[in-house]
């Protein structure tokens, strides 16, 4: 499935390309984490070295980054949904995006000829969220409470032909 984006009158095209052999690899919440932070850098690194989370007793997580404590938790999204992991290459790419996508230092940038296209590298179904100093709460993380409007945008289209009101039968 490719998704096309951007204005009519741009000479570049955007897309988003969720083909391909690379995404159909699943990522594991082991591997796939949403930090408190911003990291400046795109780069290579030894996350399996320095990044060692420890699972708790009441299934939360503990690690440090960069001398912080870091408290996290596993969230699994909403029945039919799938996350996907995309890097950004040009029509001009070659393979290998799956490599790129958690160790390359460098992507190119697309010029206006170029066709910008982001490419699924891998999918997901369950990440590690993660906060200072203790655990995510499903009602303050802005992350977890992005994932309950699932559910409120499913109720607000869903056919109100099929839902009695209460009172009014």
């Amino acid at each position: 499935m490719t998704l096309a984006m951007g204005e009519s009158d741009r000479s570049m095209r955007d897309a988003i390309n969720l083909e391909g052999s690379t995404g159909d690899s699943v990522i594991g919440p082991e591997k796939l984490h949403q930090l408190p932070c911003f990291v400046d850098y795109d780069g290579p690194s030894k996350t399996s070295v320095y990044f060692l989370p420890e699972k708790q007793a009441d299934l939360t997580y503990e690690a440090s980054f960069r001398g912080r404590q870091l408290c996290g938790c596993k969230i699994t999204l909403p029945d039919s949904y799938v996350g996907h992991v995309l890097v950004e290459s040009t029509a001009s790419d070659h393979d290998g995006l799956q490599d790129m996508a958690f160790e390359s230092d460098d992507v190119a940038s697309p010029t206006n000829d170029e066709q910008r296209e982001l490419r699924s590298v891998g999918r997901f179904e369950d990440l590690t969220v993660w906060e200072h100093d203790r655990v995510p709460l499903q009602d303050d993380d802005e992350f977890i409470c992005s994932l309950q409007w699932i559910d409120v945008a499913s109720s607000i289209h869903a056919d109100c032909t099929t839902t009695q009101v209460a009172g009014n039968e």
